[in-house]
């Protein structure tokens, strides 16, 4: 190819390799007429010839035999940075991909306590019940905050349906007995003891403590054990809540990506 004859090369793969040389020497000609050529020339070849007229074809280098290469990008070293904000990656425009692959893709974890961050549903719930011991003891609440204004048409608004029952130190007591005020109430939606075959009852008791808890449902499990979960985008043991991942927030073009300290 070019200048270059009689050459034998391995180049591993996933590394940074530097070629380097006098003027003259068969850098480029390795590089983008070799390397690149039959790199980018395999990778049209998977298209169909419908597409493959639309796309740029390069001659195939004149080698004996390359092995292993993979798609190929090459970035000419007269291609004009016009910001210091410029990378391969905007450069090819493949940052573009980057973020939506992370938006779509990414598991968002919680900045304090490292978790996982997804919305929960009920059968999520119910997987976390499956390891406990049949007849182990469970309460189903939901949190609630009354106004101290409402609080007795609020009182009775839930004994018409039924939730009458708040959880309090490990303890079930009748909602009359909470004090004026502003205090979280965990209200009972149901207590039972753990069976596989009461799946129906759980879900729906489920159900309703997300329903009435906006979002938010408590599981006391005997004799000290407590879970939060959340059909939100939000952690429920920190109670952070997250808004859904946007392309711009893996932008450091874009002020919610970019980092916090250099602003880069």
């Amino acid at each position: 190819q070019n200048n270059l004859k009689n050459l034998n090369l391995d180049i591993p793969l996933n590394n940074i390799t530097v070629i380097t040389g006098v003027s003259g020497s068969g850098k480029s000609s390795l590089a983008f007429d070799t390397l690149y050529a039959e790199g980018q020339r395999r990778y049209v070849e998977t298209f169909s010839p419908y597409a493959r007229q639309f796309m740029e074809r390069m001659d195939r280098p004149e080698v004996d035999r390359i092995e292993g290469i993979p798609p190929a990008i090459a970035i000419e070293n007269t291609s004009s940075v016009r910001t210091s904000r410029s990378t391969v990656g905007t450069m090819t425009e493949i940052t573009d991909y980057v973020k939506l692959l992370y938006t779509r893709l990414g598991q968002l974890h919680c900045r304090q306590c490292g978790n996982p961050v997804v919305p929960e549903t009920p059968e999520q719930v119910w997987n976390a019940l499956e390891v406990l011991a049949q007849g182990t003891e469970i309460v189903i609440t939901f949190p609630f905050s009354p106004k101290p204004a409402n609080q007795a048409q609020v009182w009775k608004e839930l004994r018409k349906i039924g939730l009458d029952r708040r959880y309090v130190d490990g303890q079930i007591k009748p909602i009359e007995e909470c004090k004026q005020g502003n205090e979280k109430l965990n209200i009972v939606v149901d207590r039972l003891l753990f069976k596989p075959s009461d799946r129906k009852r759980v879900f729906d008791s489920l159900e309703q403590a997300f329903r009435f808890g906006a979002g938010h449902l408590d599981l006391w499990i005997k004799p000290d054990k407590h879970l939060s979960f959340s059909n939100q985008l939000e952690c429920a043991r920190c109670k952070i809540t997250y808004t859904r991942p946007t392309p711009n927030l893996f932008s450091f073009n874009s002020p919610i990506g970019a980092c916090e300290t250099c602003r880069g």
